[in-house]
């Protein structure tokens, strides 16, 4: 079964989004259920904000 989580946030200040990935990967399991001791990882949040569609901030055709 596949696992999913998401968190919510109402800020991109890097303490609010630091706090909520740490959130996330607690509902996870943890880092340590995907990430061996000495492996390099990159996590991308999808950060966007609500913005009109003349702005472009999500993807359309």
């Amino acid at each position: 079964m596949t696992k999913i989580a998401v968190i919510k946030t109402n800020s991109y200040e890097g303490q609010v989004v630091q706090q909520a990935m740490a959130e996330l990967l607690d509902e996870l399991g943890g880092m340590s259920q995907f990430v061996k001791p000495g492996e390099k990882v990159l996590i991308k949040p999808n950060m966007l904000e609500g913005l009109p569609p003349e702005k472009a901030v999500t993807t359309h055709s």
